[in-house]
């Protein structure tokens, strides 16, 4: 089973929660739990460290990512892949249009963490420069569809979270060196209440 760092052990919901937001949280950590690594994600483990691998995957990863994640509300992805995928739903930064982005996340308690990595390439994937222009977003994990809030993380949180998806996929910790010193942007994405429609 994948552990999903960070997630929080219920009961152990704020007073106060609204019940369906407390329902949702609920439906995305029974989703976690069904997650397993298979042969697929031991694969992508091994070469996901290398740049040869990171190079074709960033042209062929945004086309066939979208299309599996889209099969049976997530779950064929988080079968195939074996590791904590969600869709992100943001606003395009310039072109204020809708955009999904399938990313690899980590958990904070009740927050979900985003690193923009951007498979090692020395600039900033788009998604990051929608959230900081738009941090309003949306987040599907499983069937489940949330509102949330996007900030950028301090150097601290930066710190003590990176380790945490470098556990989940160990390819994190090759990009850092193919960046050129730029460190990628890491988000906290805290659910807002309801679930977004």
């Amino acid at each position: 089973m994948v552990k999903f760092l960070g997630a929080p052990a219920a009961p152990g919901y704020p007073p106060g929660m609204p019940d369906d937001l407390r329902a949702s949280l609920d439906a995305i950590a029974a989703h976690e739990a069904r997650v397993q690594a298979g042969p697929v994600t031991k694969v992508m483990r091994r070469l996901g460290r290398t740049a040869a691998f990171s190079k074709a995957y960033s042209k062929i990863g945004p086309v066939i990512d979208p299309k599996i994640r889209e099969l049976k509300d997530g779950r064929v992805m988080a079968a195939v892949y074996g590791l904590p995928i969600l869709a992100l739903h943001s606003v395009g930064a310039k072109s204020g249009q809708p955009r999904v982005s399938p990313l690899v996340y980590v958990r904070d308690g009740d927050d979900v963490m985003l690193i923009g990595t951007n498979f090692g390439q020395p600039k900033h994937p788009g998604w990051t420069a929608n959230l900081l222009a738009h941090p309003d977003a949306g987040v599907e994990i499983g069937p489940v569809r949330l509102a949330v809030h996007a900030a950028m993380v301090d150097e601290e949180t930066w710190a003590r979270m990176f380790p945490e998806f470098v556990a989940v996929y160990p390819g994190y910790a090759n990009y850092l060196g193919r960046r050129e010193g730029l460190t990628p942007r890491m988000f906290r994405l805290t659910p807002v209440g309801a679930p977004s429609t």
